[in-house]
């Protein structure tokens, strides 16, 4: 069954663009967030010229303000509500983790990859999501197979 993928993950997971390439060329819809509506990358913070290293309390608080970053996000919702599945693609940061959070609240499927050549931080809140898979060919294999229930 061809699904609608939203992959959560990290602009510094050099796996991302891999993973939705792969995922695409399988014939599934895939929402990929640096390159949204078939756009340029659109990471919101370059493009607001903001070193994420930098930012204090105060910053954040008024960066959440500019209208391109309640653009950015209200896309990334939109984008999630649409998809039928998750993938947590590991490493990755907060956002993508609530994002995924976010997902199983919406009663979607979530499952999360973590190459077995990445050092990953165990977390036991991954028990929350649908499965974990170290290897790209049982994801693969699973999310091919799948039947959608």
């Amino acid at each position: 069954m061809r699904r609608r993928i939203y992959v959560a993950s990290s602009w510094d997971n050099p796996q991302q663009p891999a993973v939705v390439e792969e995922l695409r060329r399988r014939g599934h819809t895939v929402s990929d967030f640096r390159h949204p509506h078939a756009r340029d990358d659109c990471n919101v913070w370059d493009m607001l010229n903001v070193n994420r290293d930098e930012v204090t309390g105060e910053m954040l608080a008024d960066l959440l303000d500019e209208p391109v970053v309640y653009e950015r996000y209200r896309e990334q919702l939109e984008a999630m509500r649409d998809a039928d599945l998750c993938l947590l693609l590991l490493p990755s940061g907060r956002s993508a983790h609530i994002e995924a959070g976010y997902m199983k609240g919406l009663g979607k499927t979530v499952y999360v990859f973590g190459s077995v050549f990445d050092r990953l931080r165990p977390e036991l809140m991954y028990l929350a999501f649908d499965a974990f898979f170290p290897l790209y060919e049982t994801l693969f294999k699973v999310l091919d197979d799948d039947d959608g229930e």
